[in-house]
């Protein structure tokens, strides 16, 4: 079996008391349906999962402006036939407002938009379980 690195990010910045997180709105053309999801993607073999995450957000949804990125915890899940190791970071970004898609990457996917929500909204929108337990996590967190 093939095992894949990935990168993944819980996009969260401050609006007045409460943190918002960004959502990403994805098309996935072989299941012909929307898809909500979280930033994430493979790592290359010339990066580390920092450098990774910071790739990704600048590829999906064109934000460069962080304040910090810390990380937050680690899963795995089989897919076809692939097993994916996936390390998942809280990312606090500076701005978010100026949200450029880009879809290029994506291998079969379009995104179509990315939205930010509230933790409970996200819980709600998220198409896998381990994308809302992040948000959970990450909620905590940010709580604490």
């Amino acid at each position: 079996m093939k095992i894949n690195n990935d990168a993944q990010a819980v996009i969260v910045k401050k609006r007045g008391l409460f943190f918002i997180f960004l959502i990403i709105k994805r098309f996935d053309k072989g299941k012909n349906e929307d898809h909500y999801r979280l930033v994430k993607g493979g790592i290359k073999k010339d990066e580390n999962t920092k450098q990774a995450i910071v790739r990704e957000i600048s590829e999906e949804v064109g934000i460069n402006d962080f304040k910090k990125i810390e990380f937050l915890s680690r899963y795995e899940y089989i897919g076809g036939d692939i097993q994916h190791k996936v390390d998942v970071f809280i990312v606090y970004v500076n701005q978010g407002d100026n949200i450029k898609i880009d879809s290029a990457e994506e291998g079969g996917f379009i995104i179509k938009n990315a939205v930010w929500m509230t933790g409970e909204e996200a819980i709600k929108k998220l198409n896998f379980k381990e994308e809302k337990d992040l948000i959970v996590a990450a909620f905590t967190k940010l709580n604490s």
